[in-house]
């Protein structure tokens, strides 16, 4: 009893316990934002963590396998808060100008969590792992994209996978802009330029009543196909 009691403390000390798995996860991610997948070692990871190196084979297999982890970890952070900020608002043009503030906050306050699946792309483009985690995030993003939509006009839409698809490459748009050209007034523009450019995206799919709603929805202001009836 006594050896089992002593086996499992070691092991919790070389990080292999429920905690060490967590703090190399974030340890990974700050890790890879600063420095890249590639100039990361898992000894650097390890250490900032406080673990052995035996802990981050334990808990993910190989560094591949917590590059994936981190992937996932960091796409969810922020489709988790657009999702909270959408469902903030009912109504339409409210809920896609949250979407679109949202966005700008994400990549003003915490970049990170945009780039690092970017910076994954370029560098381990080859890898299956990668590409696996990655579409794993972006089949999701879009995913809560087509809900979003369809729960804030009403209705069904046509084609409403492609819309949530170009929407969703707007957005990596302005991200991508930033990251190159980190101009405040010009992200903007960017993105009230994107602001309209969805609402144009879904008035166009939608049917003649629902369009008449939405309208309705806009009290005192122009529609986006023109002026209210």
């Amino acid at each position: 009893m006594a050896r089992r009691r002593t086996k499992s403390r070691q092991r919790r000390d070389r990080g292999a316990g429920p905690g060490g798995r967590e703090r190399l996860l974030q340890a990974a991610i700050r890790r890879f934002a600063e420095k890249g997948y590639a100039a990361t070692g898992i000894a650097d990871v390890c250490a900032e963590a406080g673990v052995a190196k035996t802990a981050l084979y334990w808990h993910y297999e190989s560094k591949e396998g917590l590059l994936a982890a981190v992937v996932e970890a960091v796409g969810n952070q922020w489709i988790e808060r657009l999702q909270k900020a959408v469902y903030l608002e009912g109504d339409p043009l409210q809920r896609i100008d949250r979407l679109v503030g949202e966005w700008r906050q994400i990549l003003l306050e915490q970049p990170e969590l945009l780039r690092l699946p970017l910076v994954t792309q370029l560098e381990q483009g080859d890898s299956d792992v990668a590409r696996t985690a990655l579409r794993k995030v972006w089949r999701r993003a879009e995913q809560a994209l087509v809900q979003g939509i369809e729960d804030t006009v009403g209705c069904s839409l046509p084609d409403v996978d492609l819309l949530a698809h170009t929407v969703f490459v707007l957005l990596q748009g302005a991200m991508l802009r930033q990251m190159a050209d980190p101009d405040p007034d010009g992200l903007e523009r960017v993105l009230d330029d994107l602001r309209r450019t969805i609402v144009l995206l879904v008035y166009d799919r939608l049917p003649e009543d629902a369009r008449y709603r939405l309208r309705e929805a806009v009290s005192g202001s122009e529609a986006p196909g023109g002026p209210r009836d």
